[in-house]
């Protein structure tokens, strides 16, 4: 029988009676350790053997996330600079030393001061690590490979999302606007750092046997579909081409509002061959899933759409319901059947189970 990872590539690759797959978006850890112990399972392992040893007894095909950004922006916590209520991070860099403030209570992403770009000068000091990535090749090389190692043929695993025009994360949701209008030209030299930089993580992932390279974008409670053509179309397409001249696959993330993209076939143009996570409401808009199935080319591969706030407080009937009617929304295509992100660290292990297998029981009986 073959393995997990192969199960997941052939489904994606549409080798002929290749299995559908079922596989929840990253489960957060105490969610897969409490349901091993609720199963009666040891917990023991790191996140990869514990998930890996989840989906084997449930019978579905994990998938597993590295690094991205990151690793492009190696930051260095300054403990003589640090407190019990800022994390201060710095990064040498040609132009100068690069200085990251972060709130350790509310986090980068919960506290815009914590971005480190802000100035202009902090686009050359972004653009000046991009530039210098290579000199980090031995490090990455060694991260990939260990994640390969330790997934092993019990799932895929894809890179984490460089997101080129949110400059890898380096800037603040509010800041974005203000920069693309103020520095334009900084801007977009910036964004082209962060994809010509992605291309060489792309590179050694490749090469040492990550399954998807990625990319991430905005729903349209960020972003106008006229800023999503312009912008984030074209530089995902050049990853997508880049990374099929290889042979290898690509992999898109959107968890917003996605519809109208889809309606706009916009989500056809970015090249990608697996597209997530058809969010519905209120994190997403697609709430006919059958309905924006159908406005996706059928060569991509789509996934996701099981409501997370759903998963966290439903019944057990409502789940298996809810996920029997995914199931079918997206009979005839290729899908692959999961959550519309993230299930919470405080789902109920019985609704997790009831996603799971009833995804299962369902997929297996329609294919």
């Amino acid at each position: 029988m073959s393995s997990p990872r192969q199960r997941f590539l052939d489904y994606v690759r549409r080798v002929p009676g290749a299995r559908p797959v079922v596989s929840p978006f990253l489960p957060h850890r105490p969610l897969v350790d409490k349901t091993l112990e609720h199963m009666g399972l040891p917990s023991d392992g790191d996140h990869f053997e514990n998930e890996s040893r989840l989906a084997r007894e449930l019978g579905y095909e994990p998938m597993f996330m590295c690094g991205g950004s990151d690793l492009i922006f190696p930051w260095r916590e300054d403990e003589s600079l640090s407190d019990a209520e800022w994390s201060v991070a710095v990064l040498d860099t040609p132009e100068g030393e690069w200085v990251r403030t972060v709130s350790r209570q509310k986090g980068m992403f919960g506290d815009e001061t914590g971005f480190p770009v802000k100035t202009e000068a902090d686009h050359r000091k972004l653009q000046a690590v991009c530039d210098r990535i290579r000199d980090q090749e031995e490090a990455i090389r060694a991260y990939f490979r260990d994640c390969r190692q330790r997934a092993g043929d019990e799932g895929v695993i894809v890179i984490g999302h460089p997101h080129v025009t949110w400059l890898g994360y380096q800037i603040g949701q509010q800041n974005m606007i203000y920069h693309a209008m103020d520095y334009p030209e900084a801007y977009a030299a910036s964004m082209e750092a962060i994809f010509r930089a992605s291309l060489v993580l792309f590179e050694y992932a490749m090469d040492e046997g990550v399954d998807f390279m990625s990319e991430s974008g905005y729903g349209m409670e960020m972003i106008s579909p006229a800023q999503f053509a312009a912008q984030d179309m074209p530089y995902t397409r050049r990853l997508s081409d880049w990374v099929h001249e290889r042979g290898g696959l690509m992999w898109y993330h959107n968890c917003g509002q996605t519809r109208k993209l889809i309606e706009a076939k916009y989500f056809d143009g970015l090249g990608c061959d697996v597209i997530e996570t058809l969010a519905p409401p209120p994190d997403g808009d697609n709430h006919d899933l059958a309905a924006s199935r159908r406005c996706l080319d059928p060569a991509i591969c789509s996934k996701g759409n099981l409501d997370l706030s759903l998963l966290r407080t439903g019944s057990v009937e409502e789940i298996a319901r809810t996920t029997r009617e995914m199931v079918r929304a997206v009979e005839g295509y290729h899908h692959i059947h999961s959550t519309a992100d993230t299930p919470f660290a405080e789902t109920p292990v019985e609704n997790f189970l009831a996603f799971v297998t009833t995804a299962r029981d369902e997929a297996d009986r329609l294919a």
